[in-house]
């Protein structure tokens, strides 16, 4: 009876410390991938600028593409400590900041006088991009809130 009691004791710590780290790995991986994001709006805001003020934007692209790739990086890891819900919006950010990214690279190769309705046509581009973006960044949010909420309640 003793052994018993013991052994459901020792389990039941087991588990606390199982959710403990999960719930310690989830507020680890959410807080990289909103510093991921954040850089890479950093970095999206230096481009824009260098962009209205017609200077040089190469190495501002690729400083773009580094972080969108570390955004990448970042979203990774939702996987492991879950759940599903927040790795799927996850995903989705990935797939908006690539394209947003991809609208803003096509800004900066365009010709500076030449074609003024496809530069309108891109421009329209990178707003609409813009605006997934962020909007799946604030269904990741909201995600990993209600994640971390309900775990709070447990």
């Amino acid at each position: 009876m003793a052994a018993r009691a013991l052994a459901e004791q020792v389990a039941g710590q087991a588990r606390y410390e199982r959710e403990q780290w999960v719930r310690q790995e989830q507020r680890q991986v959410y807080g990289a991938i909103n510093r991921a994001y954040a850089e890479l709006a950093t970095a999206l805001s230096a481009l824009h600028t260098a962009l209205a003020e017609r200077r040089p934007v190469q190495e501002l692209v690729e400083r773009v593409e580094e972080r969108r790739l570390r955004l990448s990086v970042a979203v990774g890891p939702t996987a492991m400590p879950g759940p599903e819900e927040v790795h799927d919006v996850a995903c989705a950010l990935i797939g908006a900041t690539e394209a947003f990214v991809a609208a803003y690279r096509e800004l900066a190769v365009l010709p500076r006088a030449d074609e003024s309705v496809r530069l309108d046509a891109v421009r329209e581009r990178v707003a609409g991009r813009r605006a997934d973006a962020h909007a799946c960044l604030s269904n990741l949010s909201a995600a990993c809130r209600n994640v971390l909420l309900r775990q709070g309640d447990s």
